[in-house]
C-alpha cells in the first residue's frame, strides 16, 4: 500500500531539514537499510534510510529545498503500479495548511493513562496509547530518552545493527558497517560515539584500520634532468652557498584579512580575488614603504630597485618557475588577481617569455594551500629576500586577556644579510603586518 515518507526528526532540536540530494530516482526499488537521501539537519548532514523493502513512487520535494519535520518528502509503495492520486491530493492540502504543530498531530485513541515518575511530573500528562512491554528486537528501533525525558513523537533513532565478531557483538550503523568493510577495518577495535555506544561513520573515518598490505618492491630508476631542473639546481646551490642568510618569522592576525576578502568576493565576484592575490598586494605596498628590502647585492654596491617586481613561485612537473608581476605596488587588488591568473596559467602551460619570469626584486612562495603551517625558502637570485607563507587557519589565541579563536598566518622571510640586517627585515615585516591586519588601506 502506498504511503508518505516524511522528513524525519533526526536530532532533538531539529525543526526542519534541507534535502541535500536524492540517492535514488522514481521507480527504483529499495531494500531495507538503503540510503535514499541526504538531509542537512541543524547539526550535520545525515543519511536517511528506509527499513522495509519498498518502491519510490514519487519524489515530492526536489533537492535543495528546506522541509519542516513531519512533512512528506516522497511516496513509497509496494509495487510500481500503485494508484497515488489520493495521496497527491492530500499532499497538496497539507502544503496549503502548512506544517502541523505538535498539538495538531493525530491524537491516539483513548486508553489508560500512563503517568511519568514524580521527578519529571510538571503538568497532567496527555493520554498516550498504552503498549504492552516487548523486548527490543535486534536491529530494530530502540526506546530513546533525552536528558531523562522521553523524546517527542516523531524523533527517530537509527537502529542498532549488531556485527558479530569473535569477541561478541558490536553495535554499528549500516553506513559504518559498509565503510568498515570497504576499508578493511575491524569494528571491534573502534569505540563508538553514537547513542548507546553505537559506531557511526565518523568513528570509522577516524580509525586507522588494519595494517595495509605490503607494497610491491620497486627497482631503482634514473630520472634524467631537464634544463629547468638543472638551472634550478645550479642557481639555488649558488644562492645557498653564497648568501649569508638568516630567517625572520612573524605570526599575523588575519581576522580583518579574511573579512576583507569576503567583502571583495561579495562586491566584485567577477574578480575572483584569492588570499594569495591579496597577500601579493600587501607585500607590494610593504616593499614600497620599505624600499631598502626591494634590492639586490652587486659586490661593490647595493642596487635598490625603483620598480616593485614580485616573483610568484609556481610548481611545475619539472620543477618550479617564478612568473613576475611588474610594478605590483601601482596596481589594485582586482588588477593583481587578473594578471596573476594569466601569468600562472601561462606558466603552467610553459607559455611565458623569458622577460616574464626573470629579474624580479622579491619573491613569494606560498604553501599554505597545501596545509603547511610554516617553512623556510631559499633566496631566488638576484633577490635579497623571499617570503615563505604558511597556512591561513583558525586557531586558539588570546585577545585582551581572553581566550578565543581567530584566523592566523605564519610567514618566514629569508634575508641576505649583506643587504638586509635584522632590524631592516623586522621593519619590513612590521609594514607587512600593518597591511595584512588592516587591508582596508589597499586599493581595490
Amino acid at each position: 500500500m502506498a504511503e508518505f515518507f516524511e522528513m524525519p526528526q533526526a536530532s532533538p532540536t531539529m525543526t526542519e531539514g534541507v534535502l541535500v540530494s536524492w540517492k535514488i530516482k522514481e521507480g527504483d526499488s529499495i531494500a531495507p537499510q538503503d540510503v535514499i537521501a541526504e538531509v542537512e539537519t541543524d547539526k550535520a548532514v545525515a543519511d536517511i534510510e528506509v527499513f522495509d523493502a519498498r518502491v519510490l513512487l514519487k519524489i515530492l520535494v526536489p533537492a535543495g529545498e528546506s522541509v519542516p519535520t513531519g512533512m512528506p518528502i516522497a511516496i513509497l509503495g509496494a509495487t510500481k503500479d500503485e494508484d497515488i492520486s489520493e495521496l497527491l491530493a492530500e499532499y497538496e492540502e497539507r502544503k496549503k495548511a502548512g506544517p502541523a504543530s505538535p498539538s495538531e498531530e493525530s491524537k491516539p485513541e483513548p486508553s489508560p493513562v500512563v503517568e511519568r515518575p514524580a521527578a519529571h511530573k510538571q503538568e497532567a500528562p496527555a493520554p498516550v496509547q498504552a503498549a504492552p512491554p516487548a523486548p527490543p528486537l535486534e536491529g530494530g528501533i530502540q526506546e530513546v530518552t533525552w536528558m531523562g525525558e522521553e523524546l517527542m513523537e516523531g524523533i527517530m533513532e537509527v537502529p542498532d545493527f549488531h556485527v558479530v565478531t569473535a569477541h561478541g557483538k558490536v553495535r554499528a550503523s549500516p553506513l559504518a558497517r559498509k565503510l568498515a568493510k570497504d576499508r578493511g577495518v575491524d569494528l571491534y577495535n573502534i569505540k563508538g560515539s553514537g547513542p548507546h555506544g553505537r559506531i557511526v561513520k565518523a568513528d570509522v573515518l577516524q580509525s586507522r584500520g588494519q595494517a595495509p598490505a605490503l607494497r610491491t618492491p620497486r627497482s631503482d630508476q634514473k630520472i634524467q634532468l631537464g634544463n629547468m631542473r638543472k638551472t634550478i639546481a645550479s642557481r639555488l646551490k649558488e644562492s645557498y652557498l653564497d648568501s649569508p642568510a638568516f630567517y625572520l618569522t612573524a605570526n599575523f592576525d588575519c581576522n580583518h584579512y579574511v573579512a576583507f576578502r569576503n567583502r571583495l568576493k561579495a562586491l566584485h565576484p567577477e574578480a575572483k580575488v584569492s588570499y594569495n592575490d591579496l597577500l601579493i598586494a600587501c607585500v607590494a605596498q610593504a616593499l614600497a614603504d620599505v624600499p631598502e628590502v626591494n634590492a639586490s647585492w652587486g659586490e661593490d654596491h647595493i642596487l635598490q630597485r625603483g620598480s616593485v617586481d614580485i616573483g610568484i613561485a609556481v610548481a611545475l612537473d619539472g620543477g618550479l618557475i617564478t612568473p613576475v608581476l611588474r610594478s605590483a605596488d601601482q596596481k589594485g587588488v582586482r588588477e593583481i588577481a587578473k594578471e596573476v591568473k594569466d601569468l600562472v596559467g601561462r606558466a603552467r602551460n610553459l607559455k611565458l617569455g623569458a622577460e616574464e619570469y626573470t629579474n624580479s626584486s622579491f619573491t613569494i612562495s606560498n604553501l599554505g594551500m597545501m596545509q603547511i603551517e610554516s617553512f623556510t625558502a631559499i633566496i631566488n637570485p638576484p633577490n635579497s629576500a623571499i617570503l615563505a607563507v604558511g597556512a591561513l587557519q583558525e586557531e586558539p589565541c588570546v585577545v585582551a586577556g581572553h581566550l578565543t579563536t581567530g584566523w592566523r598566518m605564519r610567514v618566514t622571510m629569508t634575508c641576505d644579510h649583506r643587504v638586509i640586517d635584522g632590524a631592516l627585515g623586522a621593519r619590513f615585516l612590521q609594514a607587512l603586518r600593518n597591511y595584512i591586519e588592516a587591508p582596508g588601506m589597499l586599493a581595490i
